[in-house]
């Protein structure tokens, strides 16, 4: 009897653990785990380099290591000499330095600025243009030419070399003798007295000439010529041309550009031949710098870069 009711016992116990509540985690099905990816490097864009500017008037900014900033010289303000006065200015500068040792010892060659001075006022007006003949051209086309034979015949010796001696001095309305005297030695400041033809030669305007007979009309013109030759030394002379204003120099700017080759790049120097600039490019892997004339002679290159380009305006 008494182990049934230690075994009742037992049972009652068990019934008893059993009235408390059994807890339990509670789980959302409908959830999902978050799972985090590791993150992705982040590539920087590349670095590129820019400047841009004024470049300086000495020319000194470089824009490649090639290349600088060339500042265009200013143009040359010249007076408004007539063809005739320029052709006869380039003869001489050209003539006077071959007989030296007839001059003497003190001769000092003029310069072409010190005919230009000369002849400053020797404008279309003072000294006008003509259309030469046959025999004046060839003269004076060979003797601007630096024909030697023909300078040498004409400007040494006996200065009077018919005909070559009179296509000159009726183009001009000068004698070779009397152009040396005025531009060469510079020891007779003017022309003066009248041009006529030689007596003691061969006359390539017309029969031989003396004293009263009329002037063939090549000499009534080279006078004319003679006349206003005159006229303009004296003219430079008292009262030299000068400029009524100067040219203004050009401006130019620069930029510059340095990163790795590329898109950006090629876009640059494209846009740079559009309009005009002039490129130069340092190719640093290759160590060579060159001008760049068209995008091919860049397109290829992979590596550091330094592109540069002016323009002026």
């Amino acid at each position: 009897m008494k182990r049934v009711l230690g075994a009742l016992s037992v049972i009652s116990m068990g019934l008893t653990a059993c009235d408390g509540k059994v807890r339990f985690n509670q789980i959302d099905i409908g959830s999902k785990q978050q799972v985090t990816a590791p993150p992705t490097p982040v590539v920087p864009d590349p670095v590129f380099l820019k400047s841009q500017g004024s470049c300086a008037t000495d020319s000194s900014t470089s824009v490649a290591s090639c290349m600088k900033c060339e500042i265009p010289p200013l143009p040359p303000v010249e007076p408004p000499m007539s063809l005739k006065a320029r052709q006869l200015m380039t003869i001489m500068t050209a003539v006077c330095p071959i007989n030296n040792a007839y001059y003497g010892n003190r001769y000092v060659t003029p310069t072409v600025d010190t005919h230009k001075a000369k002849l400053n006022r020797c404008s279309t007006t003072l000294y006008p243009d003509s259309t030469p003949d046959a025999g004046q051209n060839d003269v004076v086309q060979r003797l601007l030419n630096n024909d030697a034979w023909l300078q040498k015949k004409m400007f040494t010796g006996l200065w009077y070399q018919p005909p070559y001696s009179d296509y000159f001095e009726t183009y001009f309305g000068l004698e070779v003798g009397q152009a040396i005297q005025v531009f060469c030695q510079q020891n007779v400041p003017n022309i003066a007295g009248m041009l006529t033809p030689s007596m003691t030669g061969p006359n390539p305007y017309g029969p031989r000439w003396d004293v009263g007979d009329p002037l063939p009309a090549m000499y009534v013109k080279a006078n004319d010529y003679r006349d206003g030759l005159s006229s303009c030394i004296a003219e430079s002379k008292r009262n030299p041309w000068q400029p009524s204003s100067l040219p203004v120099p050009k401006s130019c700017k620069y930029e510059t550009l340095s990163g790795d080759s590329g898109d950006t790049i090629n876009q640059q120097v494209s846009s740079w031949l559009a309009q005009g600039y002039k490129i130069g490019a340092d190719m640093k892997n290759q160590g060579v710098c060159s001008a760049v004339n068209s995008l091919d002679d860049i397109k290829s290159y992979q590596g550091p870069i330094t592109v540069g380009a002016y323009i002026c305006q």
